[in-house]
């Protein structure tokens, strides 16, 4: 083969190789909104073990004024105890969706409620909203890598 048909060839399979990925982007945005709603579900449940199934095992909750919780049994141990409280009440809900062209990773923002019980021993409203960040992974299971919960300023 001559040097231009070996070029013609490369160029082929290079080509070959750059084919466009189907964009499932609107399926993936629909599914990851599915997941949230039964993920809150379960928060009202205080369903610790279907709670924390949505996040990745190297995933990581920054929350307001605590150590991060890292990892999925830390995140089990954190959230677990938080809702044990007997005021724990936690409901949020997405207000947005935007997954990558790619289809490997996803952005969600939206707003939540959480009630603890306060120093007083009365139940304590948080309002606020959040950013979660969202990986697909092998299997094509959406997992949660970053959930980012930020209060607003008290009323």
């Amino acid at each position: 083969m001559n040097t231009i048909g070996r070029s013609a060839l490369c160029a082929v399979l290079a080509l070959a190789g750059c084919a466009a990925q189907p964009d499932t982007r609107a399926a993936d945005t629909a599914a990851i909104h599915a997941l949230v709603v039964d993920w809150s579900a379960a928060a009202q449940a205080k369903d610790v073990a279907t709670f924390a199934a949505v996040y990745a095992d190297d995933a990581v909750v920054m929350l307001e004024g605590a150590p991060d919780l890292r990892g999925l049994a830390g995140i089990r141990e954190g959230i677990s105890g938080m809702m044990q409280d007997p005021n724990f009440d936690l409901r949020f809900e997405a207000d947005e969706v935007v997954v990558s062209r790619s289809g490997d990773l996803a952005y969600e923002k939206g707003s939540y409620s959480l009630t603890m019980t306060g120093p007083d021993q009365k139940p304590l409203p948080t309002k606020g909203h959040y950013v979660v960040v969202w990986r697909k992974g092998p299997d094509g299971a959406w997992k949660v890598v970053v959930d980012a919960p930020i209060s607003d300023p008290q009323e």
